[in-house]
């Protein structure tokens, strides 16, 4: 689509159109529109164009333009109201409907008196009045390191722990502790465990170890084979079928004897017991531990876990120990934050995690803020959707991947809580608005992949540039940002953006291998949500692809018919790109991405290139030298108005059901495709000629980064240098692909309010143009062809 501006009769309309004029910035480029007619006809036209002088069509008007426009009126004649301010603070505008949805609440279980407060990084905890809440990591149950079952869920990201679950009704994550309380009021004490997964209440046991006495008490666990911490002189069991105290013995006396009661909260996957403090005394300072693990027939104790499932001679029958810091976790290698656990199991010495409760704290209702540590964790939140059929009980739990190396496409991790990661630089404060930074996870992966791989990268990308740093889990290591992991992405930005003072220009989307693709996918998808863009070994579609059309797809469905990332690169005109490969990349072929960064060249928009010859795709990964890919993140904000946007997207990709839909780019919105089937896309070219902007021109420089990190690199780059400012016109022109309608907010395109306008339209079929001015909203209806200009008042 070719600026107009560099027609002769725009210098004479420029003092008509001088209000129109805003502060200069660099325009897009990009091959000639089939809207942009010849510059003289063009002019011809709008020379020749006629109407009323507020340049609103009449009915009348309408009916004589060869058919073209229908009807244009506007809508409203009442005051236009106020136009909301954005979305909350910290979030982008148009940035999709779920990033803007409000989390969803847990249930409060039943017989927990006390404020819902728990902290959503896990390996902390706080007081609220009367109690002391702690958040444990989430799918950490996996025991001791013993003797390795099967192949893991997420292929390249094992646990440490090796313990496997007997029971079906388990579902693979039947012991896995959330949450755990202590609270206490006038009355009585009162001690909670929540469950990740409670499909059947009969499937997990819990025991708190306490040491209520300085220098006295047991090592051994009562009732728990082969566990120790120093000083237990009381212990406390609790599962479905009951809970019991018991002392460094493990002589047992029930709750019920004592006065006190269990709840069994299976809304709220919880197990409450509250203990009268006449029967069960408390005070001073206790040091409290808690595991967890299968119960026995009698719910009074843990059920052995043999070699079958995991399980070396003389290793505890633990599941999971909570109270764990999160600063007792290392990140390196640790995927699922059980590595100190795993170890401490085998050695069947937990005695380094406890809490220490304060019982004159709780008696006296203080309170502590909400825990936001620096550097890595992981936190939780609550997902709005549930995963599967909630009356069959399906909707929790973890399921196995069908799809072998490429897997299912299928949520994995079905839990109403979902983990991420997250990187907080030391610097972070809350008062200064902080650039968020997505690295987005490869396949087979998870969300601790760069904690647990690539902590240089985080080290670079995260602490050095002053970024908060993300990873969603996405539900399972193969979900290629489709979907429900997609979903994930959009309520994980919600959350951050809610804890963190974050920036809402400068995001950075970036990642590895799958997480490379979703940074096409998203980034191209919403380009103008994003400051920049890196990709790392991605591939140009969802699968493997030698070139455009030889290749496969990673799955079935939307992979399949809607997984081709190459016909979206227009998308990228105000979203550079970085792109780094390897020759010898075995899983995603060199040659795909040479042709995919071809279609950056030839479209004449702004990308970097680096090419490592001999590194191959899982040496590149396992290197952890991103150096480059670091530095050229950035600190820049994102484009927001530019002259030209030209946006296609898949309309099979839209999940109403969830309102995820593309609906918005730039200073258009309102996207509707006039059709919908798998493969088809829709396309809308607008250029805007209102504003006096710089042209450009398009700069191609070959290189090489020597030494280069990990190695020496071959470099292309194209750039854009400022040109002579072309003269602005009021024109409006769009090119309709497949569009049943569009939205254009005409003061963002760069016409001021009360100005006149011309919308200049070619369309392969009918639909409407809803114009947003400072009046109301004007619609347009069109018909296929290129009609006359029709003439508008911003």
């Amino acid at each position: 689509m070719r600026r107009l501006a560099a027609l002769p009769i725009a210098l004479a309309l420029t003092a008509a159109i001088a209000a129109n004029a805003v502060e200069s910035r660099t325009a897009s480029t990009g091959p000639s529109s089939a809207a942009a007619a010849p510059a003289a006809a063009v002019a011809s036209r709008l020379l020749g164009a006629s109407g009323p002088a507020d340049a609103s069509l009449t009915s009348g008007q309408a009916n004589g333009s060869a058919g073209r426009v229908a009807e244009a009126a506007h809508t409203a004649a009442a005051p236009v109201p106020p136009v909301p301010v954005g979305p909350p603070k910290g979030l982008p505008s148009g940035i999709p409907a779920p990033a803007l949805k409000a989390e969803d609440k847990l249930p409060i279980p039943q017989g927990w008196p006390f404020d819902e407060a728990f902290p959503r990084t896990s390996g902390t905890s706080r007081l609220v009045p009367g109690a002391f809440e702690y958040s444990d990591f989430l799918y950490d149950d996996h025991g001791a390191a013993g003797a390795p079952r099967g192949f893991p869920i997420a292929g390249l990201a094992p646990s440490d722990g090796t313990f496997e679950y007997a029971p079906a009704a388990a579902k693979k994550n039947g012991a896995d502790i959330f949450r755990v309380g202590i609270g206490h009021d006038v009355s009585a004490s009162y001690w909670r465990v929540d469950w990740t997964t409670l499909i059947d209440q009969n499937v997990p046991v819990a025991e708190f170890a306490i040491d209520s006495t300085p220098d006295a008490g047991a090592a051994a666990w009562p009732g728990v084979d082969h566990l120790a911490s120093p000083g237990i002189d009381k212990a406390l069991v609790v599962s479905a079928q009951g809970a019991w105290v018991m002392d460094g013995t493990g002589a047992k006396t029930a709750v019920a004897a004592l006065g006190g009661s269990l709840t069994v909260d299976m809304a709220a996957k919880s197990f409450v017991v509250r203990l009268p403090e006449a029967r069960f005394a408390t005070g001073g300072k206790w040091t409290v531990r808690v595991a967890s693990g299968v119960a026995n027939a009698a719910g009074d104790g843990f059920a052995p876990v043999d070699s079958d499932h995991g399980a070396l001679p003389n290793q505890p029958p633990v599941f999971n120990v909570g109270f764990r810091n999160h600063d007792q976790e290392p990140m390196v290698g640790n995927y699922w934050m059980e590595d100190a656990q795993a170890a401490a199991l085998a050695a069947g010495d937990v005695a380094k995690f406890g809490a220490t409760v304060d019982w004159s704290d709780l008696a006296s209702g203080k309170a502590t803020p909400e825990p936001l540590p620096t550097g890595y964790t992981n936190r939780w939140y609550v997902s709005s959707i549930t995963v599967g059929d909630a009356s069959k009980h399906e909707d929790q739990g973890v399921v196995a991947d069908t799809g072998g190396g490429t897997g299912d496409l299928k949520p994995n991790f079905l839990g109403r809580v979902q983990p991420y990661a997250v990187f907080v630089p030391s610097t972070y404060k809350d008062t200064t608005a902080t650039p968020l930074t997505w690295v987005l996870h490869s396949l087979s992966e998870q969300h601790n992949q760069y904690g647990a791989l690539a902590p240089n990268f985080l080290t670079q990308a995260c602490e050095d540039r002053g970024s908060i740093c993300a990873t969603t889990l996405g539900r399972g290591p193969d979900g290629w940002y489709f979907d429900e992991a997609e979903l994930d992405f959009w309520e994980g930005w919600n959350r951050l953006a809610n804890t963190y003072n974050i920036d809402a220009d400068r995001t950075v989307i970036s990642g590895y291998s799958m997480g490379g693709w979703a940074t096409y996918k998203l980034g191209l998808a919403h380009p103008d949500l994003f400051a920049k863009a890196v990709v790392l070994a991605g591939p140009p579609q969802c699968g493997l692809r030698v070139a455009d059309g030889y290749g496969f797809a990673g799955g079935a469905g939307r992979c399949t018919t809607d997984g081709n990332g190459s016909p979206f690169i227009e998308n990228a005109r105000s979203l550079p790109y970085y792109i780094a490969h390897g020759t010898d990349d075995e899983l995603v072929p060199v040659t795909s991405v040479l042709e995919h960064v071809d279609h950056f060249r030839a479209l004449g928009l702004r990308y970097r290139f680096e090419l490592y010859p001999g590194m191959d795709h899982l040496g590149y990964g396992a290197a952890d030298h991103f150096k480059s890919a670091a530095a050229h993140m950035g600190t820049g904000v994102r484009e927001t108005d530019p002259s030209r946007v030209t946006y296609r997207w898949y309309p099979n990709l839209d999940r109403p059901e969830w309102n995820m839909r593309s609906t918005s780019a730039y200073w258009l919105s309102g996207l509707q495709a006039a059709e919908v089937r798998p493969g088809l896309t829709a396309r809308v070219d607008a250029e805007s000629s209102a504003v006096a902007r710089p042209s450009h021109t398009v700069q191609f420089t070959p290189g090489a980064d020597v030494p280069g990190d990990p190695s020496p690199a071959v470099v292309t780059e194209q750039t854009w240098a400022d040109g002579p400012v072309d003269a602005a016109l009021p024109v409006l022109s769009l090119d309709l692909t497949n569009i049943g309608s569009v939205t254009i907010d005409v003061a963002r395109a760069g016409f001021a309010p009360g100005t006149a306008g011309h919308l200049d339209v070619v369309a392969d079929r009918a639909g409407s143009v809803v114009l947003h001015t400072s009046k109301g909203d004007v619609t347009v209806a069109v018909s296929p062809g290129h009609g006359p200009l029709i003439p508008f008042t911003a």
